[in-house]
């Protein structure tokens, strides 16, 4: 993990690499959750060697407490995970590092076993170590990205992009203009007292890279926004899913009804990236999709690249802003937005 200051100017510096005073000596994911009540960050890393799985809390002024290893039987790909008020959940699922073709091939290598269970494990979000660790199982399945997370009830709740069959080129870094992507969103429900778990399809396929009011995050949210993808991993739509809405049965595309509330279409040989939710206000006092969709695009007939800024609220198909960038954002890189206030506070470090 590296650390980067912000520049009067609005231009970034890489200061170097962020240890936390030496004390993270294992992978950082992509995907930490911040709460937005506590201001802490909870993370992970993942390993082909034992502990496979390393859970860590940072707290609101940066220190970042003990490791927690949570034991898997394999060395498994876990991207990304959730959390709730009280809960961390990660995600035991049968997508396996092959190290001995690693080494060979120098590069990571990955297998599905389609016989294998796919497992979640809830664990107290403050636990010292695994052992209060509740293991839920359900069909085999592989999820690159979460939605989001929260509790009902007995029930940890985990809202999920799920694919049935994972296209082993695409995670092994292959270049192929025909890559299936099945990706669907789905609910999932862990019951802590009854240690059931169940699961409800909300989605046609393809839909990944789910966003949500992150001042929501790890509590009961309503809307998620999702980007659509065609066969070969580009996004050519953002798609927004309304969680109090049933989904229409036995649909097979992606398209106005049910639960899915808007879809904005990108112009044909336009692709874009992932869609970042902006409140117009933060905080949960307005309207949860009062607010804004900010992602980067590229036209690959013209070669020039714009950030698009849609509303959150209808979908218009009229984007709020189109800001066209001197240099292209290459497909695929995840992004996070930050207010003046936040810029401003990082300048004065």
């Amino acid at each position: 993990m590296y650390a980067i200051k912000v520049l009067e100017d609005g231009d970034l510096q890489t200061l170097g690499l962020l240890d936390y005073d030496k004390r993270l000596k294992h992978s950082f994911t992509a995907h930490p959750k911040v709460d937005p009540y506590t201001g802490e960050m909870f993370t992970f890393g993942y390993a082909h060697e034992p502990p496979y799985i390393t859970y860590r809390v940072i707290s609101k002024d940066g220190f970042m407490h003990d490791p927690v290893s949570i034991t898997v039987p394999n060395p498994i790909m876990m991207h990304d995970f959730a959390i709730t008020e009280n809960y961390a959940i990660f995600m035991d699922l049968p997508l396996y590092f092959r190290p001995k073709e690693m080494v060979k091939e120098n590069k990571l290598i990955f297998t599905f076993d389609a016989t294998k269970q796919a497992r979640f494990g809830v664990l107290p979000r403050y636990a010292k170590n695994e052992a209060q660790i509740r293991w839920f199982e359900l069909p085999n399945c592989f999820i690159f990205h979460n939605a989001n997370a929260w509790e009902e009830g007995n029930e940890v709740v985990l809202i999920t992009c799920r694919s049935e069959n994972p296209d082993l080129d695409m995670v092994n870094g292959a270049v192929k203009e025909k890559l299936e992507i099945t990706n669907e969103l789905y609910e999932m429900r862990f019951n802590m007292k009854t240690g059931l778990a169940s699961q409800k399809k909300l989605s046609a396929s393809a839909v990944d890279f789910p966003r949500v009011n992150d001042c929501y995050t790890g509590r009961k949210q309503r809307y998620v926004y999702g980007t659509i993808l065609d066969n070969i991993a580009k996004v050519i739509g953002i798609v927004k899913f309304d969680l109090h809405a049933e989904a229409e049965a036995g649909k097979t595309k992606l398209e106005v009804g049910g639960n899915v509330k808007g879809i904005f279409v990108l112009r044909p040989g336009r692709f874009g990236s992932e869609a970042v939710y902006v409140p117009r206000e933060p905080g949960t006092s307005s309207e949860e999709d009062d607010g804004y969709l900010i992602f980067f695009s590229h036209d690959e007939k013209t070669g020039k690249s714009a950030v698009i800024v849609i509303d959150a609220k209808t979908m218009s198909a009229d984007p709020v802003a189109v800001v066209e960038l001197p240099h292209r954002v290459p497909y695929g890189f995840h992004a996070f937005f930050v207010t003046e206030e936040q810029l401003e506070e990082q300048t004065k470090l």
